[in-house]
């Protein structure tokens, strides 16, 4: 376009922003028509990357110049919300078709005298797929008749490629993302033959030293492996990732190989020792793999291990039925192998559950059946846990008295386990609402200065939030904002979507009770887009309800309040969904 600002941008900015970057995009298209293609969407593992597109995707909805943006992707999961906070529209999904019969017939260039009937029949059997037709244009013969489109490929394309061809593209179809060239060599495969591969369109070289097959290839290749094959190509695939970083996105490739080459049990133990981390960064992908996870060739601990972290999966995806019923088959292993820490965890995850549920005497009773394991093994992380989630149940049924009482408990532990930073953050907020306002300040204080001296950003982030909420309870409204910000920023650079979705609710509620109502609002718009490309539910549901409560027209807050009342009825969120219905009953009566 004849600027360079967003290339210098990214060239001078370490870690770029994504509002930013799409910023700086937008002002200088905005300029002059342009259209934007980005192919293969699915493939971008890029946090940065993403976010960027999704910011840039919500801007042009008001834009007055005349940009577009096409995103192709073979993932059914939306990249770009179908709408933004206001309800507008922000992106349309279109099915695409292949190409029709014209179109079609311009590529087989090199085919011709071809009769109509044959023609019919090689469309038919392409479905219209530019590369499938490509294909068959370098050099399959156009006589044969097949009754698939799978065996026309195998017989007119595949069979005609050399052993050592065909054993290349086997190993590199198995790799789902494009691998260095050194991932084939170490596998004694000749990879003299991949330039002939790429020229023939059955190999990419998706970059310099990188190469991957297309889609549709890979899925012909898989189809023609036998299992034993595939298993033994997937261990190979194992190996070569074993040589690598441990990189989340590498580590996440290793245990997808291992479930496909039958090693359980190795994959059980590297999802035990860093799936909560993957999950926790926003790999939500991790289910996929744990459901590929044979549990019948586990021990009991690992197999309850495996059920206990699929369902906090699912907790957190908002599917409550499945998460319960994945917690109730864990427990059965979990109680046959005695693992009593197990065991506690589950009864509060259930508790968790059922709470969505408005079900609060239910998760009572199941909190005191983890307190009760924790307590008997001397966990005083979980028992203080506990304590803070009980603590909050009899604050919902407003019972301050008993609220308080499960609050010392945790003041109690705390005072022989100062380290459990994460309690004393928790349990100052609880005292906060509670408006135990000194002794919140006591606990916020001493956990700033914990989170100083540690190399926990994530930590350090939610003490400044909890700092933030105290100085906003005094009324001291600037630092509210200045600790709220550094809060927010911190988080901006971690991978907790969670955490930063949640301090950035609490950076609106401070900027509402300001009176700085146009700037909560913009706040919460920008939270909603977060939640929404991370699939937080209740999150979603919660900033709809807030956007319903500082929308400047009664129309806009009822479309607000309405649309958090299907989130949250969807999500059987019983609690949630009488607080919406009181703010709704409000609103119509012009309050």
């Amino acid at each position: 376009m004849g600027e360079s600002i967003f290339a210098d941008y990214i060239a001078a900015t370490p870690m770029p922003n994504p509002a930013e970057a799409a910023e700086i995009l937008f002002d200088g298209l905005e300029k002059s028509s342009s259209l934007i293609v980005i192919d293969d969407y699915h493939k971008v593992s890029d946090e940065i990357l993403h976010k960027t597109i999704q910011s840039l995707a919500l801007s042009l909805i008001d834009s007055e110049g005349d940009i577009g943006l096409v995103l192709f992707s073979r993932s059914f999961r939306p990249v770009v919300p179908l709408k933004n906070a206001e309800g507008k529209i922000a992106s349309l999904v279109l099915p695409l078709e292949g190409l029709d019969q014209d179109a079609a017939k311009k590529l087989l260039d090199k085919m011709e005298g071809i009769e109509n009937e044959q023609w019919l029949h090689i469309h038919s059997l392409s479905r219209g797929h530019p590369l499938v037709l490509e294909l068959i244009n370098r050099g399959a013969s156009a006589g044969g008749f097949h009754e698939t489109l799978e065996r026309y490929v195998n017989v007119e394309i595949f069979s005609k490629l050399s052993a050592e061809q065909k054993r290349l593209l086997g190993s590199l179809s198995v790799y789902r993302d494009a691998v260095p060239l050194e991932a084939l060599t170490e596998q004694g495969l000749n990879v003299d033959v991949l330039d002939s591969l790429v020229e023939t369109g059955l190999a990419r070289q998706a970059d310099s030293d990188m190469y991957d097959v297309h889609d549709l290839i890979r899925e012909f290749l898989l189809q023609n492996l036998d299992a034993q094959t595939k298993s033994e190509l997937h261990q190979k695939c194992v190996v070569w990732y074993e040589k690598q970083s441990t990189e989340p996105e590498v580590l996440i490739e290793k245990i997808y190989h291992l479930t496909h080459c039958d090693r359980h049990e190795l994959a059980a133990s590297i999802i035990d020792e860093s799936g909560r981390e993957l999950v926790g960064r926003g790999h939500i992908e991790m289910l996929q793999l744990l459901e590929r996870i044979d549990i019948s060739d586990l021990s009991e601990e690992l197999s309850c291990k495996m059920l206990q972290l699929k369902g906090e999966v699912l907790l957190l995806l908002a599917r409550f039925t499945e998460a319960e019923n994945v917690f109730n088959e864990a427990m059965e292993p979990a109680k046959a192998s005695s693992n009593k820490p197990v065991m506690a965890d589950i009864f509060s995850s259930l508790a968790d559950v059922v709470i969505k549920r408005g079900e609060n005497e239910e998760a009572l009773t199941l909190h005191h059946k983890a307190l009760a394991i924790y307590v008997e093994l001397n966990d005083a992380k979980g028992a203080s846990r506990t304590y803070n989630n009980i603590g909050y149940l009899f604050r919902r049924k407003s019972d301050r008295a008993k609220a308080l009482e499960a609050y010392s408990e945790v003041e109690s532990i705390l005072l022989e386990h100062p380290e459990l930073l994460s309690s004393r953050i928790i349990l100052a907020r609880s005292l906060l609402d509670l408006n135990e306002v000194e002794r919140a300040r006591e606990h916020a204080m001493m956990a700033f200065e914990q989170s100083q001296s540690m190399d926990e950003p994530l930590q350090l982030a939610r003490s400044k939030a909890v700092l933030g909420r105290y100085y906003a309870k005094v009324s001291d409204l600037e630092l509210a904002l200045h600790h709220y910000s550094d809060s927010l920023s911190i988080l901006s650079e971690t991978a907790d979507k969670l955490a930063l979705v949640e301090v950035s609710i609490l950076l609106g509620e401070v900027l509402q009770d300001s009176g700085r109502k146009d700037e909560a609002l913009e706040r919460y718009r920008e939270a909603l887009v977060i939640a929404e490309a991370n699939d937080l539910r209740m999150q979603i549901g919660e900033l709809l309800a807030r956007l319903g409560g500082v929308a400047p027209d009664r129309q806009r807050r009822m479309e607000y309040l309405q649309r958090a009342l299907t989130v949250f009825r969807e999500l059987g969120a019983q609690s949630q969904m009488r607080e919406v219905q009181m703010m709704v009953h409000a609103a119509v009566m012009g309050r």
